[in-house]
């Protein structure tokens, strides 16, 4: 048996909980990814909103040790 890495693309959507002193802040430090990311749910680990547009990008063999 072979192994194969697939890598998918796709939208979906998450939810990050950062304190900050104003909407600004907050926005910098995601963009920056200055937060933990025990606080962040997505589409893949709780969000009930699912993947949207799911497609395979890539394939590719990984050779066995």
């Amino acid at each position: 048996m072979k192994t194969y890495k697939v890598t998918t693309s796709w939208t979906g959507y998450s939810e990050i909980t950062v304190r900050a002193k104003n909407q600004e802040d907050a926005e910098t430090m995601v963009n920056e990814g200055n937060y933990n990311p025990d606080n962040e749910v997505s589409t893949g680990n709780g969000l009930d909103y699912g993947y949207n547009y799911e497609e395979i990008i890539e394939t590719k063999e990984i050779p066995n040790d």
